[in-house]
């Protein structure tokens, strides 16, 4: 799959300490990666969409026993196998809800080959820092694509603070005993002393941690598991606007289409037409300032490569009527900067 290459490259660094599992299956990886993540390392599983729907069940575990998980979906032309080579964005929604239950997941997504590696580290913070399944969402087109990148120094990085038990809450902890601030439940790794628990796939009692079916006690902890969701726009960057500032029109977009809009945009503006655009590569939460930003311009042009996820998903999370002109496509190849510039001249 055009995910393969993260196996071949993690496989050839033993050095770094990676330990890397070629599963018989895929339902075998995920699994192997939550025991992973129970035991208190960092774990990640990659796939392409088929993978996605095979794992779905385990990533709801994962969810309810908020264990951190990075999930890597390559996307590549579907349904089933599909064009397996190529490229395409249809399993946003598939991420974003393509689980039994109330199952939130933090979903963000690379924009180039190049900063695959920033958005693959911020997965893992993401993950580790608020106990979470966090989806990274690539394609095949940059899977299988290249630019220059600097090999980065890791101390520029931000440090990752896992939040482990810690000897004074001895006593007091509870598998779920969360952060006032984040609502994060506290890591307890299996075999510390004084911090015998269980979790698993059955709901839990949100003070105790034993099993519970109780009705108020359900609805509590799915709307903290949601809540814990929701501050994590806290965390993120605010959406960034670029080309022309006083622009009325506006193309977003999400993911690995980047190149190709920011080009359009580039083109259209050289030509007199001001546009300018917004890329998300945070999906869920969305930024804080997405509705600040979409609210600013006459009109908005979203591109993507399926037939109006994103569009969808981002008209049920505004409280208002968002009005957009939807380019879409489903050939498995990526858009011409020339499609784009054709749909964006209609607007003007």
């Amino acid at each position: 799959t055009p995910a393969t290459d993260i196996l071949h490259e993690l496989s050839a660094r033993k050095d770094l300490g990676v330990k890397t599992v070629q599963a018989e299956d895929e339902i075998a990886g995920i699994c192997t990666a939550i025991g992973a993540a129970y035991a208190g390392n960092l774990a990640a599983t990659s796939t392409s969409g088929p993978g996605i729907a095979l794992k779905s069940e385990a990533i709801g575990l994962a969810v309810i026993a908020e264990l951190p998980l990075v999930i890597i979906d390559v996307q590549r032309g579907g349904p089933s196998t599909g064009l397996p080579t190529k490229a395409e964005q249809t399993d946003l929604l598939q991420a974003l809800y393509g689980r039994n239950g109330e199952s939130p997941a933090v979903v963000i997504a690379a924009s180039t080959p190049a900063n695959c590696f920033d958005y693959a580290f911020q997965a893992a913070k993401i993950a580790l820092e608020h106990m979470t399944p966090v989806f990274l969402m690539t394609d095949a087109f940059l899977a299988n694509g290249s630019s220059a990148w600097r090999i980065p120094d890791m101390n520029e990085y931000p440090a990752i603070k896992a939040p482990f038990v810690t000897e004074d809450m001895q006593g007091k902890w509870a598998p779920y005993l969360r952060n006032d601030e984040n609502l994060v439940r506290y890591w307890a790794v299996p075999g510390t002393e004084g911090f015998a628990h269980r979790i698993g796939g059955l709901e839990k009692d949100a003070k105790s941690g034993i099993i519970s079916t109780d009705p108020d006690n359900h609805q509590l902890m799915t709307d903290l598991r949601q809540a814990k969701i929701d501050k994590i726009a806290d965390y993120i960057p605010e959406l960034k606007v670029e080309g022309n500032a006083d622009a009325d029109v506006l193309i977003v977009g999400w993911g690995g289409t980047y190149g190709h809009l920011y080009a359009a945009v580039e083109e259209l503006n050289a030509e007199g037409k001001a546009c300018a655009l917004a890329h998300f590569n945070y999906i869920n939460p969305l930024p804080k300032n997405t509705q600040e930003v979409l609210s600013k311009y006459k009109k908005v042009l979203v591109c993507e490569l399926n037939n109006g996820q994103f569009a969808a998903y981002l008209r049920s999370k505004m409280p208002f009527h968002l009005d957009m002109t939807q380019l879409n496509k489903v050939q498995a190849q990526p858009f011409s900067v020339e499609e784009v510039k054709n749909a964006a001249n209609q607007l003007f």
